[in-house]
């Protein structure tokens, strides 16, 4: 009882007016000009196809730990992995302009693990990017009327060492991704693909070099319209890797025609990295793509602490949800119209894969029997267990939303950073990133807004139970036009106007 008392007083104390001279004042910036599109993560279909058919105790009820925490987070935005072989194991024909539907296996358990999360995506009125990630050079189905297919017919024979390649026949790649969309959006009435990318990051390797890329875009853009639905879907295009700029630049000045929007992904920043540094890498991705016309949104972003592919060394740490949310404001002060966090669980991407492989970039883990021969294991309290950046990045899903402007704010540091969002209807949100080690006390002047606002805070031991989400405890009111607001170090704060 004394507790909750003590909880309620907390609920109605105000923040300290702003007549201490401590607090710095800083300034509500211009608008960058550049509306948020969507605040997303990825979450690639393999919960019913791979997990559950590992036989490693996950059961189909599991799936409702997703559906209720994407509920809670409102997430708007899914990028999702799709392969070619589990709608067309085999080609269709030799003729890649006459298609035979009948050849496509859309009921594959492959297309019914897509299908569930497109289900959720769907309900929640969400927007989903697909993504075709190229030619899978080794092909195991669960099908076993397919087990004899070994290899993606459209894959690169000849490319050594790979897992997957770019397509060898771009009329075939184009018959595959369109048929599939034209099924997903007319067939099965999934109003909620909006988007495509063709192929996860195809300047790695690379899938395709930058000419080759070109040419197969606009292949698979004439497709699309052949097929009469290129006006129904975005190409997202680029999704280039955060140091190969030039492949960027090369889709810019190439197909200013044929992309609706640009992205690029990134791992190259970390905790020592300064606000300037990443600020700058996305300006320049907004500059390239705005000498084309087009937005330029962040596909996938991490830390720079990778172990290869599916590991980085900071995932568990509460530290890594400040750096997170530092990361996003940048690019969004930078210009960036949207981001998408890689990624939403731990999973298998494959029924065989061993523990090495397991992606282990969630918001929450996996089932915690997986993880016993790992280090963490003995901190593991239950099965699907939310990692801290969970609780900080629900705070910008909660609350930034689409077609807010953005304005930067600048806090004349290099490791703290702040953002105001102002949304459709009028209301506020002010965002703060502190990463360093010192306090931030800040008079916060804009004067568009005055009244008072709703105080969350993401610190280390205030950290909600289980899945809940974090709480308003705080109120503050603007004293004119200044809110006076103390970021306490290595913290985030977002306020929320009433």
């Amino acid at each position: 009882m004394k507790n909750r008392i003590i909880s309620l007083f907390i609920m109605f104390i105000t923040v300290i007016s702003c007549n201490k001279k401590e607090y710095t004042d800083v300034f509500v910036g211009v608008p960058t000009g550049t509306e948020l599109e969507a605040m997303g993560t990825e979450l690639d279909p393999h919960f019913f196809s791979q997990n559950l058919t590992r036989n490693d105790g996950s059961k189909e009820s599991d799936w409702q730990y997703v559906v209720d925490r994407v509920k809670k987070m409102e997430l708007q935005k899914f990028r999702v992995m799709v392969l070619p072989q589990w709608y067309e194991p085999v080609n269709d024909n030799n003729d890649p302009h006459i298609t035979d539907i009948g050849k496509f296996t859309f009921d594959s358990p492959e297309m019914q693990s897509l299908y569930k999360v497109l289900d959720l995506a769907q309900e929640q009125q969400m927007e989903v990017c697909i993504v075709v990630w190229g030619c899978p050079v080794n092909v195991s189905l669960l099908d076993p009327g397919y087990s004899h297919v070994k290899t993606c017919f459209m894959a690169d024979q000849d490319k050594e060492g790979v897992w997957i390649t770019g397509p060898v026949d771009y009329d075939e790649w184009a018959e595959n991704f369109s048929t599939l969309i034209k099924h997903l959006i007319e067939d099965r009435d999934y109003s909620c693909v909006k988007e495509i990318t063709p192929m996860n990051e195809p300047d790695g390797g690379p899938l395709l070099t930058s000419s080759e890329y070109i040419k197969m875009a606009k292949v698979l853009d004439s497709r699309f319209k052949k097929e009469g639905i290129r006006e129904k879907v975005r190409f997202n295009l680029s999704d280039n890797t955060d140091t190969r700029t030039f492949y960027l630049v090369d889709c810019a000045e190439n197909l200013s025609d044929v992309a609706d929007v640009f992205n690029s992904h990134t791992y190259i920043f970390g905790y020592d990295t300064p606000n300037d540094v990443i600020y700058d890498w996305e300006k320049n991705n907004v500059n390239i793509a705005a000498q084309a016309g087009k937005k330029h949104l962040v596909g996938e972003f991490g830390s720079n602490q990778c172990v290869g592919a599916t590991r980085q060394r900071d995932i568990d740490l509460y530290a890594r949800g400040v750096l997170m949310t530092r990361l996003v404001l940048n690019f969004f002060n930078a210009g960036a119209a949207g981001v998408s966090y890689w990624s939403l669980i731990d999973q298998y991407y494959g029924r065989d894969a061993d523990y090495q492989q397991m992606q282990q970039l969630g918001l929450w883990k996996y089932m915690k029997e997986a993880y016993r021969t790992d280090s963490t294991y003995s901190r593991i309290k239950k099965d699907y267990e939310v990692r801290p950046q969970y609780y900080s990045y629900s705070l910008l899903t909660r609350f930034l939303k689409p077609g807010s402007k953005i304005y930067p704010i600048d806090l004349n540091d290099s490791y703290a950073i702040g953002s105001a969002f102002k949304d459709r209807e009028g209301k506020w949100t002010y965002v703060f990133a502190n990463g360093s080690d010192s306090p931030q006390l800040l008079a916060i002047n804009n004067a568009l807004v005055k009244g008072s606002f709703d105080i969350y805070r993401y610190e280390e031991n205030g950290l909600p139970e289980d899945d809940g989400l974090i709480m308003s405890t705080e109120t503050a009111k603007a004293d004119g036009e200044r809110l006076c607001l103390e970021v306490r170090e290595n913290s985030v704060v977002l306020c929320r106007q009433k």
